[in-house]
C-alpha cells in the first residue's frame, strides 16, 4: 500500500533467508512499548545475526509470549512480575512462570497532571475530585493511578471516579473538561496536546518518604521516585518527586541462551541507533541494563552476556 518503501537488498536477501526470525510482542503502533520495540527489532537486526520481527499485540504483549506466539515482549517491570506470578489483578488467571527478564530499556517518568488553574498543590488535595478510574484496557495503569491517590492519603472512596479505558481516554476526557486530574509520561506528544487544549497544566508532586517508598514497592515493584527540577518540561513548575519504572525487554525461558545473549550484546553495543530509531531511547543506559526486579528471574542467557559485560545481575 502506500508507504510502503521497498528495499532491495541484493546479495543480502540469501544471508537474511537463513537469520534466525525471533518474533517480539508490543502494544499497538502508537504505544510507548511499541516505539521502543521498534528501535529494539531494527538494533537486534541490524547488528546480528537474528531477524527480529515486532509483532503488537493489543494491550499486553505478555499473553503472546506466555502463550508461545511470540518469543519476547516489552512491558513494564512490575506489570511482568504481577503477570509472572499470578498476582494482584492476574490473580483468577494464574501464575505464567515462563516468563524471564532480558534487560531495561527505558525508564518511563510518570506524574499526575491538573490544570495551572485548579487549586490542587499536591494529591492529597484531589480529595472530591473527579479522577479517572477503571481503565480496564490498561489494568497496570489502573495500579498507577490508585498508587498515586494511595501516596496522597486517599482511596477511590475519597475521589469522584470517571471511568476511562485507557491512558490515553482518560488523558481526552480530561482535555473535554470531563475530569480534573490525569496521568501520563512526562514530555510525550500526548501532554503537550492537552496542555494546549486546556491553556496549560501542571505536575502534582509526591513526597518522598519511608512510608511513600514502601507503598511505591508493594504497589509497583521496581519502582522509584525521581526528583525533577524545574525546566525539565513546561508542566514541571517547581521540584517535583514522580513515579519511575523500567519498561523491559522480556523473553519466554524456551528461547535458547545464545539467541538472547547476542540480543543483550546487539542492544548494549549500539545505544546511538536505539536512539536514532526513537529519540526517547535517548534515556537508554547500556550500564543500567541489568537492575534487580524482585519477583523475576534473568533469562540464563541474559546473565551469561551480562557477567561478559562486567555489569552485575541478579
Amino acid at each position: 500500500g502506500e508507504g510502503v518503501v521497498r528495499v532491495e537488498h541484493g546479495d543480502d536477501e540469501a544471508g537474511a533467508a537463513q537469520a534466525q526470525v525471533i518474533t517480539l510482542a508490543t502494544t499497538n503502533p502508537g504505544g510507548l512499548a511499541h516505539s521502543i520495540g521498534s528501535a529494539v527489532a531494527r538494533v537486534v537486526t541490524e547488528t546480528s545475526d537474528l531477524n527480529m520481527v515486532v509483532v503488537p499485540s493489543g494491550g499486553s504483549p505478555m499473553p503472546a509470549v506466555a502463550g508461545g506466539e511470540a518469543e519476547c515482549g516489552i512491558n513494564l517491570t512490575f506489570d511482568v512480575v504481577y503477570y509472572t506470578q499470578g498476582i494482584e489483578f492476574y490473580s483468577a488467571e494464574g501464575a505464567h512462570p515462563n516468563l524471564r527478564m532480558v534487560g531495561a530499556m527505558l525508564p518511563s517518568l510518570i506524574t499526575m497532571y491538573v490544570r495551572n488553574d485548579s487549586p490542587a498543590q499536591s494529591i492529597a488535595d484531589l480529595r472530591g475530585q473527579r479522577v479517572p478510574g477503571g481503565l480496564n484496557a490498561q489494568l497496570s495503569i489502573g495500579a498507577i493511578y490508585d498508587t498515586y491517590l494511595e501516596l496522597g492519603g486517599l482511596t477511590r472512596d475519597d475521589v469522584e471516579s470517571i471511568p476511562a479505558q485507557s491512558i490515553v481516554q482518560a488523558a481526552d476526557d480530561f482535555s473535554a473538561g470531563r475530569n480534573d486530574a490525569f496521568l501520563f509520561s512526562i514530555g510525550t506528544a500526548k501532554v503537550l496536546e492537552v496542555d494546549s487544549a486546556v491553556g496549560g497544566v501542571r505536575a502534582l508532586n509526591v513526597e518522598d518518604n519511608e512510608a511513600n517508598r514502601a507503598i511505591l514497592q508493594a504497589n509497583l515493584p521496581g519502582a522509584s521516585f525521581a526528583l525533577l527540577d524545574t525546566g525539565t518540561s513546561p508542566q514541571i513548575q517547581a521540584p517535583t518527586n514522580v513515579i519511575t519504572y523500567d519498561l523491559v525487554l522480556f523473553c519466554a525461558d524456551t528461547v535458547p541462551d545464545a539467541t538472547i545473549a547476542t540480543i543483550v550484546q546487539s542492544l548494549h553495543a549500539n545505544p546511538a541507533m536505539l536512539a536514532d530509531s526513537f529519540a526517547a531511547m535517548r534515556r537508554f543506559s547500556p550500564a543500567g541494563m541489568a537492575p534487580a526486579t524482585p519477583g523475576l528471574a534473568y533469562h540464563p542467557g541474559a546473565l551469561t552476556a551480562y557477567e561478559a559485560l562486567g555489569i552485575p545481575a541478579n
